[in-house]
């Protein structure tokens, strides 16, 4: 995700559990420094007892959906294959699961049925998390140019963070909500006569004005929690009560508070005086930083903190209890004059620095790790196991936008620092190079490529009545196929927080439209410019209909994920649907796909999720188009797929522009 820089409204998605949420929030005003982002007229959590069920969809529309994606990426005859087990499930072992699922749910009705599973599948999940889970969002600056030092921009993202915090806490966020019609249900009239309906139909009063609330449940884990390893399984654990934070510099740890014993605002000052202490700590980097352990395997990790913990048991709960881990990096990044936009090859080092940085420097099992660099370039790495993107980049949003309306520090003085110095036993010493050297040889595999193509943008494409997000998930497909000369499994993550503890569910954008459209763009004697441009539409229809019925809750990937889940847990026999080798196929991700717009990212990114993949970023603004694509060479190549890409788009560009596709060739 490149450079976003202009505001937007509606929907957005975020990463490998993309979220969508309003990211314009320039409408509301800033409370008086008093502690809050802001004084919401409806309470936060006003809509949570009456927002609807996530839905369980039928099977037999499961079943069709799951085969609509099998087709275009499976041959004749293994398609065949897949159907016949499809049917033999649907008709068979489903129905009973179907049945179990449905009234295990009904008895569950204070979570959804996709709730507990989908998180076991993180915490059980046994490699690092650096890269293969945890996405970074980043900052733009500061508009006023002296706030972009290390220490101002610190000072002033704690405080803001710590507003929100105390805003959340004391019910005074506003709820989040997506509104169909802004005119009508975004305004104070509507706000003041909705926080008087009961709690218990608040949600139906807000659906008779097209207005609708999402999911608040994951909020409480923003702030205060921590993954901690065990063997096989992970846990989240919640530390309600702190007011600290803890400061990694240089590989040395630190633990400062950043809230009064009442839990009220401490003074700007003694916040900045506490972050001036420890920038000015002379001492050398520690190269045998605990943060490497973070960067393991699990089950590594979770047999090592046993050791560490009995050494460090203070130290260990400073850190996870820790409202979140400050990350006070000693370089600089994306050097650039204030105010101009961020090139391709400066957006690399600093997209790559927010991914995974120096793991001496991070506490990778946090909640969220705040990171500013030494030029003052603030990101936030989240981990992502306790929720998806919503109350993040909701978080993200409103801190930037306070952090840059308030610079209320005070005098800098009064400030008390807490140096947390772990005992490390000779076993944990030796580990910790081991860690260390792993760390370094994963981050030399990992490579970023990008793209700025600016023939055509959302405008030109809305113009045309084609949906933007289409036109881009197009784009992969067709360039993969030119790459690669295949049709792979492919993933574009959709919220599902419009309902009771909704979490993600799958669009699956290499559709036999995509792959029609591919291969017609690639033929010698390709079809006449209206042709192609009937393929766009028929491509541009498709997914907007993937898209509804995701964020309806009528995908298939979850489902399915669900009726496996409860097989297992019920102790069946593994069943021919799920023993599938092109079940497997499909969800073997090639192409990982995630697009955010927000007024407060410059960059953003997650990396590729299966060894031979792609992990691609991207955005799509009023005239332009930008990607990053991450992969680990030899087994793929961001730089060719890039570049296929660049030619894909030119010949998109052709076509949107009215052009004849032959004649355009032949020259």
């Amino acid at each position: 995700m490149i450079k976003l820089s202009c505001p937007s409204t509606g929907w957005t998605r975020l990463s490998t559990a993309a979220s969508r949420i309003p990211t314009d929030f320039s409408h509301r005003k800033l409370s008086s420094d008093d502690g809050y982002i802001h004084k919401s007229l409806v309470p936060t959590k006003h809509y949570q007892k009456s927002l609807p069920r996530l839905p369980i969809p039928k099977l037999e529309d499961t079943c069709s959906r799951y085969l609509a994606a099998l087709d275009p990426i499976l041959s004749e005859s293994e398609y065949k294959k897949s159907e016949q087990i499809v049917n033999e499930f649907l008709n068979g072992q489903g129905k009973d699961l179907q049945a179990h699922l449905i009234a295990s749910d009904k008895q569950n009705k204070n979570s959804s049925y996709i709730h507990q599973p989908w998180t076991e599948i993180y915490q059980m999940d046994r490699r690092s998390v650096v890269l293969n889970h945890n996405p970074f969002l980043g900052f733009i600056d500061d508009p006023d140019s002296t706030q972009n030092t290390q220490l101002n921009r610190t000072t002033n993202l704690i405080l803001s963070s710590m507003r929100f915090y105390r805003t959340y806490r004391d019910g005074l966020l506003e709820p989040d909500v997506y509104h169909m019609n802004p005119a009508k249900s975004d305004t104070d009239k509507f706000k003041k006569m909705i926080r008087f309906v009961p709690q218990s139909l608040s949600w139906y009063g807000a659906y008779l004005v097209k207005a609708f609330p999402l999911d608040m449940r994951q909020y409480p884990f923003l702030f205060q929690s921590s993954r901690i390893p065990k063997k096989t399984k992970d846990e989240n654990r919640r530390y309600p009560d702190s007011k600290h934070i803890v400061v990694i510099h240089k590989g040395h740890f630190y633990s400062i508070d950043t809230l009064d014993s009442n839990g009220g605002m401490l003074d700007g000052g003694i916040i900045k005086s506490s972050i001036a202490q420890i920038l000015d700590d002379p001492r050398d980097v520690n190269y045998n930083s605990i943060g490497y352990f973070t960067s393991m395997n699990r089950d590594s990790w979770a047999e090592l903190r046993q050791e560490l913990e009995v050494l460090n048991p203070e130290i260990l709960y400073k850190i996870d209890s820790s409202m979140f881990v400050l990350c006070l990096d000693e370089y600089d990044v994306a050097k650039k004059e204030p105010g101009a936009e961020i090139s391709e090859q400066e957006a690399i080092p600093l997209i790559k620095n927010g991914l995974h940085g120096e793991a001496y420097n991070r506490w990778f099992d946090k909640c969220f790790n705040m990171i500013v660099t030494k030029n003052g370039k603030g990101s936030i790495h989240f981990e992502h196991s306790w929720g998806d993107g919503v109350s993040v980049l909701r978080y993200f949003n409103e801190v930037y936008k306070d952090s840059i309306a308030k610079h209320h520090m005070g005098n800098a003085s009064g400030g008390k620092v807490q140096k947390l110095d772990p005992e490390l036993s000779p076993n944990l010493m030796q580990a910790v190079e081991k860690a260390r050297n792993d760390f370094e040889n994963v981050k030399k595999s990992f490579v970023l490529d990008v793209m700025k193509f600016q023939g055509f943008g959302k405008n030109d494409l809305k113009k045309l009545k084609l949906s933007p997000d289409s036109i881009c998930q197009l784009s992969f497909q067709m360039a993969n196929w030119r790459f690669k000369r295949e049709f792979v499994g492919s993933y574009e993550s959709c919220s599902t927080a419009a309902f009771k503890f909704g979490r993600t569910e799958t669009i699956r954008p290499c559709t036999k439209e995509t792959k029609a459209c591919s291969i017609a763009f690639d033929l010698e004697n390709p079809a006449n410019v209206d042709e192609m441009s009937e393929l766009l539409r028929s491509c541009s229809k498709k997914h907007n209909k993937l898209t509804k019925e995701a964020a309806m809750g009528q995908g298939f990937d979850r489902h399915l994920f669900a009726l496996k889940f409860l097989n297992n847990k019920l102790g069946g026999a593994p069943l021919p649907i799920f023993e599938d080798p092109n079940y497997a196929k499909l969800n073997y991700i090639v192409l990982s796909t995630s697009t955010l717009v927000s007024p407060a990212l410059e960059v953003g990114g997650f990396a590729a999720v299966v060894p031979d993949g792609l992990g691609i970023g991207y955005a799509m603004f009023d005239d332009w188009f930008g990607t990053q694509a991450s992969c680990y060479p030899p087994h793929n190549d961001g730089s060719g797929f890039i570049k296929e890409l660049t030619g894909v788009c030119e010949d998109l560009k052709t076509v949107l522009s009215g052009k004849n596709f032959k004649e355009v060739r032949k020259v």
